[in-house]
């Protein structure tokens, strides 16, 4: 899905387009900073070409903003989030990853407000997170921004059989 993209003090967010590939899959197949992602590790996959292709495409989705958020000084990306639209269009189920070196600075909690922000301008009513319960840094920054914990459950990330215990946080606009 596209937009107009807004900025923050810090972040240009704007929609994710085919030459932000590369980023994407640096940080989402990385072990370390895809961690608690549903994506893949990047020794994980097949078709590493057909996987490209896919990512070069979110921008294509009907039912999902796909976002870069990058300095608005440098113009690098340093973290990519997303809303997927549910229930009409009245929540969005959203998710973030932030580039390692742009980690304990803020950007996590300064995207994701913007994001949750946007959507209040373009009507959602609820938003909801799914979080590795283990995952500290994230659980604070979704406590940060009011969000509650309302659900427990479990994920595996893509082609691991490592499974996490997850906190569902919700947020009522």
């Amino acid at each position: 899905m596209t937009f107009t993209p807004f900025e923050t003090a810090r972040l240009r967010l704007r929609p994710q387009e085919a030459r932000d590939a590369g980023f994407a899959l640096c940080i989402w197949g990385d072990p370390i900073t895809g961690k608690y992602l549903s994506d893949p590790v990047l020794d994980d996959i097949d078709d590493l070409n057909e996987y490209m292709e896919l990512l070069r495409n979110l921008s294509d989705s009907t039912d999902c903003y796909y976002v870069i958020a990058e300095d608005k000084v440098t113009h690098q990306p340093i973290g990519t989030c997303c809303a997927v639209v549910k229930d009409g269009g009245s929540c969005w189920d959203i998710g973030y990853c932030i580039h390692p070196t742009c980690w304990r600075k803020g950007y996590a909690k300064e995207m994701v407000n913007a994001l949750v922000q946007f959507g209040a301008q373009n009507g959602i009513k609820t938003v909801l997170a799914d979080v590795a319960a283990e995952n500290a840094g994230s659980c604070g920054v979704m406590r940060a921004l009011g969000f509650t914990p309302t659900e427990n459950g479990a994920f595996r990330r893509s082609g691991s059989q490592t499974e996490y215990k997850n906190l569902t946080f919700k947020k009522e606009l």
